[in-house]
């Protein structure tokens, strides 16, 4: 995965966790009270297709790369596109990382025990589980923001030491409780930005879109690193 689409990945896995924030620490009644709210909303979605535009910024040299990209989520499986460099599809078990540039899929299977952050960074699920624990949350304010009347909570790592983030801000809007935008500051020196379309909610898709179908594909080549 080359840095571009490795960066917009990991921004994305930003973007998924406070949807599973429910268990996590606060100082703030309120807005653990949104992001309950929040979460109950998302997950009686059957499916929910995000499309989005991303930007990650590096302060010290204030280089910019910008992706725009879209993710389906069904449970624990999603298929997240970046196109034209990269499509990913995860079934709850198997990794396929789909390069359509060089005709090329990779398979994987990730530890599902394994706890850090770069696993976490090809299985969301788990990302968004471990990281409930992680973060208290504090209601900044309540302004408008893209047109739409929104929250604005912070979110901070309680293990700073550990953690690759320095602070992460949600705006969420206030009559639907989606995610309109959303902005951190990673303690390596990079910024991320991702502003978001209202949600597409779908009927539940069938289990096969959250896989690389090779028959579709007869020109791919299909490395298999399950074994």
């Amino acid at each position: 995965m080359n840095h571009l689409v490795y960066s917009m990945y990991k921004f994305l896995i930003i973007l998924l966790f406070p949807l599973v924030c429910v268990q996590g620490q606060t100082n703030n009644s309120r807005s653990q009270q949104i992001l309950d709210d929040m979460v109950a909303k998302f997950k009686s979605y059957p499916t929910v297709q995000l499309n989005f535009s991303a930007k990650v910024t590096q302060l010290q040299d204030k280089s910019e790369m910008k992706e725009d990209g879209k993710i389906w989520l069904k449970g624990n499986k999603y298929k997240l596109e970046l196109l034209p460099s990269s499509i990913l599809y995860f079934n709850g078990w198997k990794l396929f990382q789909y390069l359509p540039e060089v005709k090329e899929v990779n398979v994987t299977q990730p530890d599902m025990e394994q706890d850090n952050e770069d696993f976490q960074l090809l299985n969301p699920q788990s990302f968004l589980n471990l990281s409930s624990a992680n973060f208290k949350s504090n209601l900044a304010k309540e302004s408008t923001q893209f047109n739409r009347k929104v929250y604005e909570i912070d979110l901070y790592p309680v293990r700073l030491k550990t953690t690759k983030y320095s602070r992460i801000r949600l705006y969420i809007e206030k009559t639907s409780l989606q995610i309109v935008y959303l902005k951190a500051v990673m303690k390596d020196g990079a910024r991320y930005e991702l502003t978001f379309e209202p949600y597409r909610v779908q009927k539940s898709l069938p289990d096969h879109f959250f896989e690389f179908q090779p028959d579709q594909h007869p020109d791919v080549e299909v490395i298999d690193l399950t074994f």
